[in-house]
């Protein structure tokens, strides 16, 4: 490595040719970038004083079969290089005098001499940047029409149409600002051959260079390869992984779920902590996966290339026409749009893949599709958590196990779930539906969907409105007006006004030309406008004299039931010994289970019968100790126990009622603790196992008590 320090001028001279590689992410300098370069450009005019611009970090090539040209790829400063030859063309066709004109082509645009190169821009971009830089480049006249809708929405145009209207606004001719360009000095820095740029790159980044998490995965996969190579496998690969999801977001949220397929968890270890794989987090889980990986840089990107194209097709927004979409794809727009599931592409990638494999037929697909979509609204409407990034791992994790999956064996996966995670059984979800303030739980868009879905399969004779035309209405409206207050009075119904406002059977669906100033008046005049509607169970409303809570629970009844045919669980797993609502885990309240006695312990999907809190605790340590003895026995010495109390010991006569463990561990099996004692002791120990092994045990622990 070698550096030195001289004005940019001569830096970008006449036997230079700059490329920005393929790693680096695209030009992206705010307007708040180049109005501080151009400020300090006129304090240069006015202070006549020279102005560091900063430092440029390159590797130097020579061009083969021109031993007089250099080629520089830029590893640090290309927003900086890239503005200022954008500066230079607005100042070049801000010119009338045609000499100075040719001075600035060729001292900061293009070539002047060089068979291969002459007149050709001085500066190559990135492929993404390419055609809108050179066609700026090519042009001696800036005229906007020649420019197209999307070549003025990149930021190479809207920056150098910034860069010509301040030069057009400045009290300092085009001509003067010129003069002084070669006042800006630089540090340029250059990397010999033997050096590792990717390394130099990280530096850099983490001293204040802005890269996405994805921009980093890229050039780690490319820079360790010659740039040749480079060259092809981004635009073979990641070029086409960036157009298909058409935003770094989406693309770094892609990378997280890949990831999560790949690895069958998002569970990763820091020191000595488990942590969520995460965006944050993603460019360094991503370089473990890839060193753990049999998979050459190709092999990888071709693999991440294959998912995007497959979770391309779960990316939907407001513009999708719904009825042009195949059967499969409406599922996906179901679930991933309607349902906004964000983490079930997790599984639909897994999913996909085996498709795509021929291992089921799109029939089958459907049918587990169908699955995950119950379990995702059951869950909204429940309050439970659904599809996690946690659940998916786990999912994908038990699927990979199963050779000829079947929809049994899927519905058997996707009801593994305990406690928050439990796929929610019909007579809950029932109950939910009924009396939950429906409309403030999952909001108009969950509404809308679920009154919607139970449109579909209604006894409708007309054809079915648009979905994007529908509104929710309140039969009982959110604002009483006196004659509705006068009528609820009437009916003695005014106390359950509040407490029944925004349940399902208060809500109906309206379309089209209807009146919204009528949304206050009277159920009389509200009627004549259901009774004009396509949707069915809107339509149907005309049928009732009144509307009070009485007729309101009736019609919640009726839609509830509707509602667990399309929201299905398969009869053997919905029946269940166990209450949901007595299933509790190591995040629960302790204090409620005072003078209770606990019926039921699952340990990792093990369940075993129970009979006393100092059993649930032996249980524990048991399992514990099993996984990993030498851990176990390091966090037991932690201050974890009540002072004077033993619960573990080597040696069997230190316990009252010893059970032993084997040849050299006992655990206590009498004590006096009260429960919560118990249960504080117990978490404890299980983080602390946690906390050293990486693991997440404590997830998987969940116990029930004896009515």
């Amino acid at each position: 490595m070698n550096a030195g320090m001289e004005s940019f001028q001569d830096f970008i001279g006449d036997k230079h040719f700059f490329k920005i590689p393929v790693y680096q992410r695209k030009y992206d300098w705010k307007q708040i970038h180049c109005q501080q370069l151009f400020d300090d450009i006129i304090k240069i005019i006015k202070n006549d004083k020279p102005h560091f611009l900063g430092t440029f970090v390159y590797q130097r090539k020579q061009i083969m079969g021109n031993n007089s040209f250099d080629e520089y790829i830029i590893i640090d400063g290309q927003q900086r290089i890239t503005s200022l030859i954008l500066l230079a063309k607005a100042l070049y066709n801000s010119m009338n005098d045609d000499d100075d004109k040719e001075d600035i082509l060729y001292k900061y645009i293009k070539h002047q001499s060089g068979k291969s190169i002459k007149n050709k821009c001085k500066l190559i971009p990135t492929e993404y940047d390419k055609n809108i830089f050179e066609k700026i480049m090519s042009h001696d006249n800036f005229d906007e029409i020649s420019f197209d809708a999307q070549e003025k929405s990149s930021v190479i145009y809207r920056n150098f149409l910034f860069f010509t209207e301040k030069i057009s606004e400045c009290e300092y001719s085009a001509e003067k600002i010129y003069e002084v360009i070669p006042l800006l000095n630089i540090v340029w820095i250059n990397i010999s051959d033997g050096e590792n740029p990717q390394e130099i790159f990280e530096s850099l980044n983490s001293t204040g260079l802005y890269l996405t998490q994805s921009d980093l995965i890229r050039n780690y996969l490319l820079m360790s390869l010659n740039y040749d190579f480079q060259e092809e496998l981004y635009k073979k690969y990641w070029l086409e992984i960036e157009k298909l999801l058409n935003s770094s977001e989406k693309v770094e949220n892609f990378m997280v779920q890949y990831l999560i397929v790949k690895r069958k968890s998002d569970s990763v270890t820091k020191g000595s902590k488990n942590i969520r794989l995460s965006n944050k987090n993603l460019y360094e889980v991503f370089k473990e996966y890839f060193r753990e990986s049999d998979k050459n840089v190709e092999e990888c990107l071709n693999d991440i290339y294959r998912y995007a194209k497959f979770y391309r097709l779960f990316i939907f927004n407001d513009n999708d026409n719904f009825d042009n979409l195949s059967a499969l794809e409406k599922k996906f727009y179901e679930l991933t749009y309607l349902l906004d599931a964000a983490n079930s592409p997790i599984i639909l990638m897994y999913l996909y893949d085996r498709y795509d494999k021929k291992f089921f037929d799109e029939k089958t697909f459907i049918n587990f599709l169908d699955a995950m979509i119950s379990l995702t609204f059951r869950s909204k409407v429940c309050g439970f958590s659904g599809i996690t990034s946690q659940f998916a791992g786990n999912v994908i994790l038990r699927l990979d196990k199963i050779k000829n999956l079947d929809e049994d064996s899927f519905w058997k996966t996707i009801t593994f779930g305990k406690g928050r995670y439990a796929f929610p059984k019909d007579e809950l979800f029932r109950e939910n539906l009924m009396t939950k303030e429906i409309f403030l739980t999952i909001k108009s868009s969950g509404c809308k969907y679920l009154l919607y879905s139970l449109e579909k399969i209604s006894e409708r004779s007309a054809e079915l409105p648009k979905y994007s035309s529908t509104t929710i209405e309140h039969i009982m409206p959110q604002k009483l007006n006196e004659n509705w207050k006068i009528y609820l009075q009437t009916k003695k119904d005014v106390s359950s006004y509040e407490k029944f406002l925004h349940t399902l059977g208060n809500l109906t669906l309206m379309a089209g030309k209807y009146n919204f100033q009528v949304s206050n008046s009277g159920f009389e005049i509200k009627k004549s406008e259901y009774e004009k509607s396509a949707f069915f169970y809107t339509n149907d409303l005309k049928k009732y004299s009144d509307w009070t809570s009485i007729q309101i629970q009736i019609r919640a009844k009726k839609l509830a039931n509707i509602a667990l045919k399309i929201w299905s669980l398969p009869e053997k797993y919905n029946s269940s010994t166990v209450d949901v609502e007595n299933i509790f885990t190591l995040d629960s309240d302790f204090g409620i289970f005072t003078g209770t006695r606990p019926a039921k312990i699952s340990i990792a999907n093990n369940d075993k019968e129970i009979k006393s809190w100092y059993e649930f605790l032996r249980e524990i340590m048991k399992t514990l100790y099993t996984l990993d003895k030498n851990i176990f026995k390091q966090i037991i010495q932690k201050d974890n126990v009540p002072r004077g109390k033993k619960l573990f010991s080597t040696e069997e006569k230190n316990l009252l009622r010893p059970i032993k463990i084997d040849e050299t561990f006992y655990v206590e099996d009498a004590f006096d603790f009260y429960s919560e004692t118990i249960l504080k002791i117990t978490k404890v120990l299980v983080e602390n196992f946690d906390s050293v092994c990486g693991t997440n045990f404590k997830e998987e622990i969940w116990f029930t008590l004896k009515n």
